[in-house]
Parts: structure tokens; sequence; C-alpha cells
């Protein structure tokens, strides 16, 4: 238990050094990069607010090749010592180093799991809404507004809600279009909700024009006026925008309702599954260079751990990136592509410590 502890303790002090190391490095990247941007009263504050929230998001990122360098690192470190050495003399195997390194590895993708919406997602929406609206840097606001454009069954309406949540939405426009795509109708509306019967949908404060010839358009408002659409209300629950903007909870409702309603919904699904293999990677990765780093033909120690990991990692992230393009193109199933490079890399990783038994 000792011995377990000690390596455990090494992993662990290396896993966080790099960890510290490697995200370091990107804020003064990015420091550099925005620092002209950063001005005016009290821009000290929203930059310490702003770089601790990118922190988080580079450390979810980045945690996996964190822990493929401690592996390597921490195996370097045993060699150096001649501390391996002895424990091959004892009759001691490579998994006994790698049970505690692998220990650390599970660990740590417990905690970014566990924490990684508010990481991913949360943190990185406000380090975007302080760049934005502080230092007028990027996209935030715009892609951020609650505007949502539907097209409704056979392309027929085009609707255009601005705000709320749920069934009813306020400030609604709905545009309907020949098969030739000429406006025939438009209605604007400052409700929209469910009616009475299934297909029916309360407006109100009604504005609705009629485009009966080129150049010609006929005005009515209604204080409110009850229409038939096609679309079910849940249709409208459909969240646009990116599937990493979205916590793992919203992902799941949103793949049920796409799927329900016959649109697509590889990417989100292989967004949910990868929340999950990405922190994990770490276990398969890390136990590859581990592997490598106890080869008995190995020369050198810390220059090459360090290149042993960055090979590692890009050999990964090229399995992933491939197993990635597969299942957003719903050629192979989201778990599946998702999970193919970590256990193709554990199972890699086993094969290579069983050799060095």
């Amino acid at each position: 238990m000792r011995l377990f502890l000690h390596l455990a303790r090494r992993a662990a002090v290396a896993f966080l050094a790099a960890l510290a190391a490697v995200v370091a490095l990107f804020l003064v990247v990015d420091f550099a990069e925005n620092a002209s941007a950063f001005r005016g009263p009290g821009w000290i504050p929203a930059v310490l607010a702003l770089y601790a929230n990118r922190s988080g998001v580079v450390a979810w990122q980045v945690a996996p090749a964190a822990m493929v360098l401690a592996a390597a690192v921490t195996a370097s470190g045993l060699r150096r010592t001649r501390e391996w050495t002895a424990m091959r003399a004892l009759g001691l195997g490579p998994w006994r180093l790698a049970l505690p390194v692998l220990a650390v590895a599970l660990a740590a993708a417990g905690v970014f799991v566990a924490f990684g919406d508010a990481l991913v997602t949360r943190a990185g929406q406000r380090a975007d809404a302080i760049m934005a609206e502080r230092f007028h840097r990027g996209g935030f606001g715009r892609s951020q507004e609650p505007r949502r454009w539907f097209r409704g069954k056979g392309g027929r309406r085009i609707y255009h809600l601005r705000a709320g949540a749920g069934t009813a939405f306020e400030r609604v426009t709905i545009l309907e279009v020949t098969p030739d795509f000429r406006l025939s109708r438009r209605i604007d509306a400052g409700r929209m909700e469910p009616g009475a019967a299934e297909g029916e949908w309360l407006l109100s404060d009604v504005a609705e024009r009629t485009f009966t010839k080129p150049g010609a358009m006929l005005l009515t408002t209604f204080p409110s006026r009850t229409y038939r659409f096609d679309e079910e209300p849940g249709a409208f629950a459909v969240r646009p925008g990116r599937p990493s903007q979205l916590t793992r909870a919203v992902l799941g409702q949103q793949i049920a309702l796409r799927r329900r309603l016959g649109l697509p919904f590889a990417d989100f699904a292989l967004e949910w599954q990868d929340r999950l293999a990405h922190p994990f990677a770490a276990v398969a990765a890390g136990l590859v260079a581990l592997a490598l780093a106890l080869r008995r033909e190995r020369k050198g120690h810390l220059t090459t751990a360090v290149v042993e990991a960055v090979a590692v990692s890009l050999a990964f992230w090229a399995v992933a990136g491939v197993g990635w393009s597969l299942g957003v193109a719903s050629r192979v199933p989201a778990p599946v592509a998702a999970w193919a490079a970590p256990l193709l890399f554990l199972a890699a990783g086993a094969a290579l410590l069983r050799r060095n038994a």
C-alpha cells in the first residue's frame, strides 16, 4: 500500500504540474493576442474573471494530454533514480506502477466528468460574454440572443421566435411561402401559445399581411386570433446552436426530441458521448505512454518522455478525429465513434505493458 500511495502521489504531482503548465501557456499566449483590447475602467477584474473561466475550459480540453505527459514523466523519473530497477529486482512487474498511475487518471477523469458541464458550457459562455460585452470582441452577444428560426413541415412556413420558453413565445413572425418560394403571407404577433384543440395556436396582438400579387399587400390586425399550423408545440423546443454549448442534460433532451421529430441528431449524440469519453481518454492514452516509457531498450529520460507524450497524444487525437468524422456523418453509431479511440488505445497499452512484464 505504501508503494501504491508513493507512486500515485508522484503521478498526481506530475499530472497537476503538466496541467498547470499547459493551461498557463495557453493563457499567456491568449493574453498576448488580446492585450490591445484590455482597457478602460475596471479592466483588471474583468480580465481576471475572463481567464478564471477560460482556464477551466482549457483544463478540460487538455487534461488527457497532461495525463499522458504525467505517465511518461513518472515512469522516466523512476528509471532515472533507479527505483524502477529496484522494483524489477524485487520481482515487481510493470502493473505495480501502472495501477497507481491509472488510479490517478481515473480520479482525474471522474472530476472532469462531474464538472464537465460547468467547465465546458457555463465557463465558456461566461468567458465569451465578458469578451463581447466588456471588451467588444467575439460574436457572443449575437449568437446568444434568444432568437430561433424554424422551417415547418413541407417548407410552407418559416417561424421566427424571438423570445420565450416551453410552448409559449413572444414577438413571433410567421412567413408563409408558395412552392416557388414567393412570400404569400406574413403574420406578426406579440405572443403565440397552443390553442384549445390539437394543431391550433392562439396568437395575440396580430398583424397579418397578405400578398395577393406583386406590389399589392393587404394588412389586417386582430387583438387575438386562432390559427391552425402543422407543427406541434414540441417542435419549437428544438434548440439551435452548437451541441458544445449545451449541457449533457439538455443534450439528452434534444436527442430525444430530434429523434421523435425526425431531425438530424448525430452531432448531439456524439457530443453527449464525448463528454464522458474525452476525460477517460487520459486513462487509455496514459497507459500507452507508460508502456512506452517502461520498454527495456528505451534511452533518455525527461526529453524522451516529452517526445513520447506528444507522439502518443497526436496519434490518439488522429484516431479520435477519424471516429468523430464518421460519427458526424452517421457512418457509425455515436457510442462507437466516441469510444473507439479510448478502447483501442487501452487495448494497445495493455498489450505493450504485457510485453514489458
